[in-house]
């Protein structure tokens, strides 16, 4: 049974439409009526009729323009369109945006209209089966895609002379062993806004705007011969090409492109480097090598050639590190801030001056990150957020940074557990005074002591029984009555002078620890001067 939408501004001709034939006998039925093209759109997207008889001319949008946006939106509906004869050439032009009739009003019968929804129903079988047969179409080549792209990594990461064959066969069957190479597109977060402080499903964000800019382009410049090996980091982008030589002149374009749109719409650098051009079977173990070189001499040295025309393999030494972690956990244990200490600074020396794999590195973070955490004394807290994606570093130049932070953040937490309570309360409170004019926050002050800004706090809540603002703010209000007493400025000037936002916050402040505004209490320093003289 086909659903049908009458659709016209007049109702005389709605109820003569619908008692015109037997709609059951022709197969259909009416499940709804509108007077215009806006009510009919709203009406289309809850009863999803599979045919509009509609009228062409009709108020607030009409049956031409709700022809075209159903196109646009629904476009299986079929239309036939209800016109007189002064509308004629609107009805040839609804004809060319894919109705499938028209019928004249001064005309319209119970032949001429069960004729015209023969055709429609017609169409409406036809467009079902073409919208069926591109839906298969379509899975079946996003199933086809995804096969390859599995292949692509299997190849990526197979074992030294050992590429999978289903992988290369899918490959060879697909014509992509003509011509191909391997794309390797680093992305650098560090010139972004909040670069230190992104987490990863902001990278992970970024990372598919980057896909989604790099397929447009390198389908274009590609003409589609591409498809991405998705390893599954938020940090770059590795590209496998294919079906002719895309030469220096072509990549050099694709490199502009994707670099400049980057930069200026993310802020986020991305390299482009290509591997040589191979041809077979036999050059796909050539292929995966010369990228895992170029992965290599990323994360070495920061950069690379556009083109790696030849394939030079490092010299890896080994780090020379084994057992550091356990060392590390020995060391803390111990509570020997400079044994620590020696310990990182020499894992740092090693890294910036060896020629080593990436994966060593990995491995080192890792073992350092998982030991500092296991020994840390009981009572006190390291800051790990930052440090868990270890296996999105992609250059040494990070992975010296990451081990610096850790070496900071080990260092103060050392120092809290070594430094006496008193002692990061005196400094704290002496920090406090020599800067009570200024804007204090917690994390200066910590800094300023080495000890992380939570265990501050809790110190302060332990001695003073309250809450380091508040004891800030306390000292400020002690500060300001001495100011006060001088009698030689505005009370909008001492706010100024310790930095609170305004005045009002200022006077806020100053009644929570005297019970007074700050004029009230200049007024009473005034009554008690007079009543002394």
């Amino acid at each position: 049974m086909y659903k049908v939408l009458l659709v016209d501004d007049e109702t005389l001709i709605l109820s003569g439409i619908k008692f015109l034939i037997d709609w059951e006998k022709n197969d259909c039925t009416i499940v709804e009526t509108a007077n215009n093209g806006k009510d009919a759109l709203e009406k289309m997207k809850s009863c999803l009729p599979d045919i509009v008889l509609c009228d062409i001319n009709m108020p607030v949008m009409t049956g031409l323009e709700l022809l075209k946006k159903a196109n646009e939106q629904c476009p299986s509906i079929v239309f036939v369109m209800l016109t007189n004869l002064q509308e004629f050439d609107l009805a040839r032009e609804a004809l060319r945006c894919r109705a499938v009739d028209y019928l004249l009003k001064a005309q319209l019968n119970a032949e001429s209209l069960e004729k015209s929804l023969k055709l429609a129903k017609e169409a409406c079988d036809e467009r079902t089966r073409m919208e069926q047969a591109a839906c298969i179409n379509y899975y079946s080549h996003k199933e086809k895609q995804e096969l390859i792209q599995r292949a692509c990594l299997e190849i990526l990461f197979s074992p030294e002379h050992c590429i999978p064959v289903p992988a290369v066969t899918l490959l060879k069957e697909a014509d992509m062993l003509n011509g191909y190479r391997m794309l390797y597109l680093p992305v650098d977060y560090s010139g972004m806004p909040n670069a230190d402080s992104m987490e990863s499903e902001g990278k992970k964000r970024i990372i598919a705007w980057e896909k989604e800019l790099v397929s447009k382009l390198a389908g274009n410049i590609f003409n589609k011969k591409f498809c991405f090996i998705d390893t599954g980091s938020t940090d770059c982008l590795i590209l496998y090409c294919y079906g002719e030589k895309h030469g220096a002149e072509t990549l050099s374009l694709f490199s502009e492109k994707i670099r400049n749109a980057s930069r200026n719409i993310m802020q986020a650098e991305v390299k482009i480097m290509a591997t040589p051009c191979f041809y077979g079977e036999g050059g796909l173990e050539s292929c995966k090598n010369a990228l895992h070189y170029l992965i290599e001499a990323y994360y070495l040295e920061g950069n690379g050639a556009l083109i790696s025309e030849t394939v030079t393999d490092y010299q890896f030494e080994p780090l020379g590190l084994s057992g550091i972690g356990s060392q590390l956990e020995s060391e803390m244990n111990l509570k020997n801030l400079t044994g620590c200490t020696l310990l990182l600074d020499k894992a740092i020396n090693r890294v910036e001056n060896t020629i080593h794999q990436k994966s060593q590195a990995i491995w080192l973070c890792n073992e350092l990150l998982r030991s500092t955490i296991k020994a840390v004394p009981k009572g006190y807290a390291i800051d790990i957020s930052g440090y868990q994606e270890i296996d999105n570093l992609m250059t040494r130049k990070q992975v010296i940074c990451w081990l610096e932070r850790l070496k900071n953040a080990l260092i103060s937490v050392m120092q809290q557990s070594t430094n006496t309570k008193g002692e990061a309360i005196e400094r704290a409170r002496q920090y406090i005074h020599d800067h009570i004019e200024e804007h204090i926050m917690l994390q200066d002050v910590a800094d300023y002591i080495w000890i992380s800004p939570a265990y501050l706090s809790t110190l302060f809540k332990k001695q003073y029984n309250q809450s380091f603002i508040d004891y800030i703010n306390k000292e400020k209000v002690e500060y300001a009555k001495k100011l006060i007493e001088e009698d030689r400025y505005l009370i909008g000037e001492i706010a100024y002078r310790l930095s609170f936002e305004n005045a009002y916050y200022f006077a806020k402040v100053f009644r929570k620890f005297t019970g007074m505004s700050p004029s009230e209490y200049q007024k009473s320093l005034s009554v008690k001067k007079n009543e002394t003289d």
